[in-house]
């Protein structure tokens, strides 16, 4: 009985002591810590992630991509507001998990700094930012506003530019989108939309350049 009770004192007594370290964490960081903890498959179901962009399904009148899929630069002059380098995964965010997360890596803010990261469902017109239209969410890097749908943006976090990291991700324990800036958590929302989501960036300005990577977590 001794044995046991120490050995369960101790066991509490690391628990509290991991427990204390977490709330002392930078929001931020605590909150990208526990999306590595759950990021793996639930009831250890494999699920094809994405892994690289979609080159068959863009706007690619206004893009190139690299290539090997991971990197995306606007090439076109942007005459109109309709004029935009959009592109999706080449799968959408797995499910069967209670955290999937994607980065970019903005290479070169371009001209106007206009480049969007989000999810996107299949019907998603491919000549608009995220955001902009029904079932799509984007967190733009010209304003640091959100957009969900058609109408204006709403603020949400700051603005970001060149060697900027920012990353979007679906909580599905909490049915939130999530967005990172540089490793701290910006801010999450409410996931309205259902089905299977694709991540999403777009580029709408000269020479902005955005590496991606998925489940970086």
């Amino acid at each position: 009985m001794t044995t046991t009770n120490t050995t369960a004192a101790t066991t509490n007594n690391t628990a509290i002591n991991s427990s204390s370290k977490n709330v002392n964490q930078d929001p931020g960081s605590y909150f990208i810590d526990v999306a590595r903890q759950y990021s793996s498959p639930v009831g250890g179901e494999t699920e094809l992630e994405p892994t690289e962009l979609n080159t068959v399904k863009g706007s690619g009148g206004f893009l190139v991509v690299s290539i090997d899929k991971l990197s995306v630069k606007y090439t076109s002059v942007n005459l109109h507001g309709h004029d935009v380098g959009v592109i999706q995964a080449d799968r959408p965010a797995p499910e069967k998990r209670l955290v999937y997360y994607f980065e970019i890596h903005v290479k070169n803010a371009g001209a106007r700094g206009q480049i969007a990261i989000g999810f996107t469902n299949h019907t998603f017109k491919m000549r608009r930012q995220p955001g902009w239209e029904a079932n799509s969410y984007g967190y733009h890097g010209d304003d640091g506003n959100l957009y969900r749908g058609p109408g204006t943006g709403e603020a949400f976090g700051p603005t970001f530019t060149t060697n900027d990291t920012v990353g979007a991700g679906i909580n599905y324990a909490s049915q939130e989108f999530f967005f990172t800036k540089n490793g701290a958590l910006v801010g999450a929302v409410y996931k309205d939309m259902k089905g299977l989501l694709f991540p999403t960036v777009a580029v709408h300005s000269q020479n902005e350049d955005s590496s991606f990577s998925s489940s970086s977590l």
